[in-house]
């Protein structure tokens, strides 16, 4: 008998909210009027120590039958099958080894992965959905299962019958000649074994990594539920503490699968029909043997490593940081481990899962650029098993958990220390050799794939379903829902939500032919994503008995605009359509994203007409006049020549004509020569509703003011570009700005292109010893000179640009500070030094120890000199804007805008404040690191504003002696109390605090206490001691009497402050005295410094 315990009126806790079974000792709290998510529940149950409801022995089930009997309500417990690689399991590690499941339970319904007790059908079980709200059962108490470390005796060698492999004080063997479950027990049972039993995911990952394991077979086990029905036993008798269901199992549909079976790829097992012949796995005790140390080395293998395929492992015997077990496994001559796939990861489970040990480290982290984990030895990362909730947002080195968590990798810090797996190739084996063609993969009809993702993808944007229900169908055409491992492949699903979802039109609407034509109104249309010219579609087409497609209505274009979205995610692909039935010929382009490049110009001659006001045309005029030297109106098809014809425009200060128009249509753009309109580069609002377009000279790196275009056409520059005959083969770089010999000159700079590969360090040693420097790039058009030049050699090169020799900011190693930019996306990297210039012309970040080409680089204008640097040192910068040192103190730069409020909330929190500007050389440093950012905001904050009383005080308490106020500032508004410097002109601007705004913060460098010398003392004549004891007096009371007049002055000045800043500042209530700008300056510059800059 057992009673039922449920007193109040206690202390405990347990007795007055806990029902507890006496015979187990567990305690249970059911919670029947509670209306929560399986999830919530959950959390409720954890919250008070105690996990859901898991169900383990008959007799539980029959108590809780009892205790729930009178409730008319489900109720949650612990059982469910979110792990979509698993089957159902028992939150809180028990093994689901009895079943109790309602008659047409479990249903196999996406999303019904949670599951219930329902008192009104005998407390039997349910599944339903997760998101459903019921009551629910806690329960608390030791677990019965016992621990899953093997006793270290048992981790010694034994010795094994021929054939039979060794493990943890056991011996296996695989039997493959198949038999039912019975004769398969008696196999083994005369073998002096049984039918494997299994404690652990240890043992399982043993079985599957070592034994010799396939993945496509069955395997009988020693489990089964023969002797009771839906209770499960090893035919051992040994307890059942670990079982690891395959995804759907247990399947109990029949009554009839009693014994279980091993299959698949990560080794789950399935109930089966105990009267299937299948292959079995038995296991048996070891053989007796004498006493003695038996070392074994595995072949191919140093003294220590155990071998599994192509490489050998030595698990670590020391407590190490991430970065010494690298450097130990590196003396070794081998590295932190890898894991390519399931199988090692079993067998590293087999190799440490049993070990006391909590942590061993492997060989990924990121600490080269946070959030993007790699492996030590760069190899790329095709598997991972990260253990719940990792890697989140955490940062650092992984290792991989034993005990319950065995296999599952966590994210440390790499200053804690763990033991360590090492890993190397097996002596002897042939590293596999990369293919060097390798026939492309193909994705089956109706997947899509992309050069950023290896896998095929396929978006179902017609319905919609929760995520179990999109995985499960994901899992039932064969797939899965998409992983995202590399930023590529989120921008490819942004693509994919921008042009299929958001714009998804139903092509099931549409009838199609049988050869593939599309049936909209009265026409058919047959669209190719092939990409030829024009010519070569119209002949497609003309073979199809139609004609290029001519668009006649706005609902036509419509039509064909969205059928392309939804038919094709890569927004460069650009299509043509045939139509059937169409009586005139035109060409019409259908592209979203108009872009492409070349990697070389077409053959063509350009010529800028009207640098004088006489020759300036309208674009009719300049048509013509192109059309009678024999050529014609510019036109542009990629960056290349965009950039060709900018940098030849640099000089020109009115707009250029080129050929592109939409005189026929409006809002159809062509060019004047007939060529697809395959690459634009519009300012900011254009188009707009005008049948000429103008090229402005600096467009590209400004926002262009442009006058009203609605008016007649105005007179303008033009560029007329020439063919070449197909007998000529011109030099691209054919221009008196760009000689051919080694050494180039542009402005008042030289260029020397290395053309060996080298890494930074060597490069830059390289032109040091040419007397040259690695090339700053200073202005857009030295970038557009360098980027056309570097096109021709077709590779990277590097830059002058290394955070790690200049104090962990950016700046040129020529002295100068980056006052233009031109960062590719993403870039730089954090913790990423070195900068290349790609092919693309932008700047990228890679580690120091690539081999590129290298950019050289002589000027003649003097590089300034910065400032004597203070003593002392500034905090370690995370990004290149923080923690910049400028003589005496350490400057934060912030680009996000906020409020004055937030951005000295912030500074403070940072132990700064605002930043305070003293003189023109502070004014200047600041202007130089602020104007690269002005596309990300207009202006910084600074810390001057102004009181009630209308004067100018900085935050800080630093003197105003210093202003440089834009023309017309500082405004006499009366909410304008706060001051933003300039991004594009470094100048200040009265502002409204509520305003948004980047931030600049400073505070004083960190002084380091010096190291005691030994200082060597020479015993000195005692006149020469009692001099020195006067002097070091008199110095003393010097000081003395110069603090005190100063403590008196500064009490005689000191000036009240209102407690709460925020409020007199804000909101202008109480009156607040400081210091006047007026007040003289302790410190005179030498120069005069007020005067507005």
């Amino acid at each position: 008998t057992r009673s039922l315990e449920k007193e109040t009126g206690t202390q405990s806790d347990t007795e007055r909210f806990w029902t507890t079974d006496s015979l187990t000792g567990f305690h249970y709290q059911i919670n029947s009027q509670s209306a929560l998510t399986w999830h919530q529940a959950r959390k409720s149950c954890q919250q008070q120590n105690a996990e859901l409801l898991s169900i383990t022995e008959i007799q539980e089930q029959t108590y809780l039958r009892e205790i729930t009997k009178n409730m008319d309500s489900a109720l949650w417990i612990g059982l469910n099958s979110l792990n979509f690689n698993g089957g159902w399991q028992w939150m809180g590690s028990s093994p689901l080894r009895y079943l109790n499941w309602a008659p047409g339970s479990p249903i196999p319904a996406p999303g019904k992965l949670c599951a219930m007790l329902n008192p009104r059908r005998a407390s039997k079980w349910e599944n339903q959905a997760c998101n459903q709200k019921h009551g629910y059962i806690c329960k608390r108490g030791n677990s019965t299962s016992e621990s899953l470390n093997t006793p270290s005796d048992h981790l010694g060698p034994i010795k094994c019958p021929d054939g039979w492999l060794p493990y943890a004080g056991h011996c296996y063997m695989i039997h493959r000649e198949p038999k039912v479950w019975k004769e398969a027990l008696t196999s083994c049972k005369k073998q002096d074994g049984n039918l494997a039993s299994m404690h652990n995911i240890a043992e399982n990952s043993f079985i599957v990594s070592q034994l010799g394991y396939k993945p496509t077979e069955d395997l009988w086990i020693g489990l089964n539920a023969l002797k009771i029905q839906m209770y499960f036993e090893w035919s051992d008798g040994t307890p059942v503490t670990y079982i690891k269901w395959l995804r759907g199992q247990p399947s109990y549909a029949k009554r009839q699968e009693d014994c279980v079976v091993m299959k698949g790829q990560d080794g789950y097992w399935a109930a089966n029909v105990c009267e299937k012949k299948l292959g079995y796995i038995c296991k048996r005790t070891p053989l007796p043997q004498a006493p003695r140390e038996v070392e074994i080395i595995d072949p191919g293998c140093q003294r220590g490593w155990k071998r599994h395929g192509f490489h050998c492992y030595l698990v670590g015997h020391t407590f190490v940081t991430f970065s010494e077990a690298n450097k130990t496994c590196e003396r070794s001559n081998g590295y932190l481990a890898t894991v390519e796939d399931r199988n090692e990861q079993a067998y590293l489970i087999s190799l440490i899962g049993l070990r006391p040990e909590k942590y061993f480290w492997i060989g990924l982290s990121d600490v080269e650029e946070q959030g993007t984990f790699k492996w030590t030895d760069g190899e790329a990362v095709l598997f991972t098993h990260w253990n719940s909730a990792m890697p989140g947002g955490k940062s650092g080195c992984v290792a991989m958990g034993t005990g319950i968590a065995a296999g599952l990798w966590d994210v440390l810090s790499c200053e804690n220390t763990a033991k360590f797996l090492c890993k190397q190739w097996a002596e002897g084996v042939t590293h596999p050799l990369i293919p060097l063609t390798t026939l492309a993969p193909t994705c089956p009809e109706g997947w899509d794939s992309s050069n950023f993702i290896s896998s095929c993808f396929k978006v179902k944007g017609n319905q919609k379903k929760s995520w179990f229900e999109a995985e499960d169908f994901c899992r039932e055409i064969g797939g899965h829902l998409i992983t995202i491992n590399r930023k590529e492949v989120k921008h490819l699903i942004w693509q994919m939500v921008l042009y299929r979802i958001c714009h998804f039109i139903y092509l099931s609407d549409y009838k199609v032919t049988d050869d593939g034509w599309v049936i909209y109104e009265d026409k058919q249309y047959y669209f190719s994503t092939e990409n030829v010219h024009m010519e070569k579609a119209w002949d497609i087409c003309k073979k199809k008995f139609a004609d290029l497609a001519v668009i006649d209505s706005e609902s036509e274009r419509k039509f064909l605009w969205r059928y392309v979205r939804a038919r094709h995610i890569d927004s460069k692909i650009s299509q043509y359509a045939c139509a059937l039935g169409l009586g005139q010929i035109s060409w019409f382009i259908l592209s979203w994203a108009l872009y492409s490049k070349m990697s070389h110009f077409p053959p063509q001659c350009y010529k800028i007409f009207g640098s004088s006001e006489a020759e300036r045309l309208t674009w009719h005029a300049a048509r013509n006049t192109c059309i009678k030297l024999g050529g014609i109106l510019a036109s542009i098809h990629n960056e290349q020549v965009q950039a060709f014809l900018t940098f030849h425009l640099k000089d020109v200060m009115a707009e250029t004509w080129i050929g592109l128009n939409d005189i026929n249509e409006e809002g159809r753009y062509l060019w004047t020569d007939g060529s697809l309109f395959d690459y634009a580069k519009w300012a900011r609002n254009f188009p707009f509703r005008d049948s000429y377009i103008r090229v402005d000279w600096k467009f590209i790196t400004q926002e262009v003011n442009r006058t009203n275009m609605t008016k007649p056409p105005h007179a303008n520059i033009f560029i007329v570009f020439f063919f070449f005959p197909k007998t000529t083969d011109p030099d691209l770089f054919h221009s008196p700005a760009i000689p051919a010999s080694d050494i180039i000159h542009y402005g008042n700079s030289s260029y020397s292109i290395i053309r060996s590969k080298m890494n930074w360090e060597e490069a830059r040693n390289n032109c040091k010893e040419k007397s040259l420097e690695l090339a700053s790039i200073l202005d857009y058009y030295s970038a557009l000179f360098l980027w056309l030049y570097m096109l021709q050699f077709g590779e990277p090169a590097w830059i002058g640009l290394n955070s790690n020799v200049t104090d962990g900011y950016y700046k040129w190693t020529d002295n100068r500070r980056i006052k233009y930019s031109n960062w590719a996306r993403g870039e730089p990297k954090q913790k990423i030094a070195c900068v290349y210039l790609d092919l693309d012309g932008t700047w990228k970040t890679a580690s120091c120890d690539e081999n590129y080409f290298s950019v050289c680089k002589q000027s003649d204008v003097i590089a300034p000199t910065d400032p004597p640097q203070l003593p002392g040192k500034c905090p370690k910068s995370r990004n290149p804007l923080s923690w910049i040192p400028f003589r005496g103190h350490c400057y934060f730069f912030n680009a996000h805008s906020t409020s004055w409020a937030e951005t000295s909330t912030e500074c403070t929190r940072l132990g700064a404040t605002l930043v305070s500007i003293e003189d023109l050389a502070e004014s200047k440093f600041l202007a130089d690191i602020i104007e690269p950012h002005k596309g990300e905001t207009s202006g910084f904050w600074t810390g001057i504003y102004r009181n009630v009383d209308g004067l100018w005080l900085w935050l800080d308490k630093t003197a105003v002696d210093f202003v440089n106020w834009n023309k017309g500032q500082p405004s006499s508004n009366q909410f304008e109390y706060c001051v933003e410097m300039s991004a594009s002109s470094g100048y200040w601007n009265t502002i409204p605090c509520s305003s948004q705004k980047g931030s600049i913060c400073k505070k004083p460098k960190m002084i380091e206490a010096q190291p005691s010398e030994n200082l060597i003392i020479k015993k000195a004549p005692a006149h020469s001691t009692v001099w020195i004891l006067i002097i070091l007096v008199l110095i003393l009371v010097g000081a003395g009497l110069t603090a005190y007049f100063l403590f008196r002055k500064k009490r005689q000045n000191k000036l009240q402050t209102d407690a709460s800043f925020n409020n007199v500042l804000l909101e202008h209530r109480d009156t607040v005295t400081g210091e006047s700008d007026t007040k003289d300056s302790v410190d005179k510059k030498d120069q005069n410094e007020h005067t507005v800059i």
